[in-house]
């Protein structure tokens, strides 16, 4: 976590890259890397950025290396899997801009056999159906991390039930009186 840390507080993306590559090649569980390394370091992203230690420049450029280190993680060999689990889509709600927990739901579920479709942040409702009534997944994912946007969740869970698909709702917005967001469990 340090490593990964100091690579992506110094806007390093290849270092940060090697972190988890070298993670990876020495026998860390793929699943391990994305919540035991790269989401915590993510979360201490947001709280030092909260706590006004980093710019806003350091927090976008940070969390856009993070992503781009998700990316090249789902491509290693190791994190190769026959998606025989069922579909699923993920995305953030309609003015949601946080998709990094959501990328890391989606590549977990990728992880574990399941086919997604990750549409990212900011998913305006009448376009997430579209997508469901479209690609047909056996649920969708949906997260939310500012309660602002917690009226616009609701209107996306209510229209993706109305369009007959499960909901799993997750993100910081749900959680009330705590600090570090939703636990999603994934067994």
């Amino acid at each position: 976590r340090e490593q990964l840390w100091a690579a992506v507080i110094d806007g390093d993306e290849y270092p940060a890259a090697n972190v988890v590559l070298s993670a990876m090649d020495a026998g860390m569980e793929p699943e391990s890397v994305l919540l035991d390394v790269i989401a915590p370091v993510q979360r201490r992203i947001g709280t030092e950025w909260a706590a006004n230690k980093i710019t806003v420049a350091q927090e976008h450029a940070a969390t856009a290396i993070n992503d781009r280190v998700i990316a090249t993680l789902a491509h290693h060999p190791r994190c190769r899997r026959d998606a025989d689990a069922g579909r699923v889509t993920v995305a953030c709600v309609d003015g949601e801009w946080h998709a990094l927990p959501a990328r890391l739901l989606a590549e977990v579920l990728r992880l574990r056999g399941w086919q997604v479709d990750f549409l990212g942040a900011q998913v305006p409702t009448p376009h997430l159906i579209a997508h469901l009534h479209q690609h047909g997944p056996d649920a969708v994912a949906l997260s939310c991390s500012i309660p602002t946007h917690l009226p616009t969740a609701h209107a996306a869970i209510t229209a993706c039930q109305a369009a007959g698909v499960p909901v799993l709702a997750g993100g910081a917005a749900f959680v009330f009186g705590t600090s570090g967001g939703a636990q999603i469990g994934l067994n």
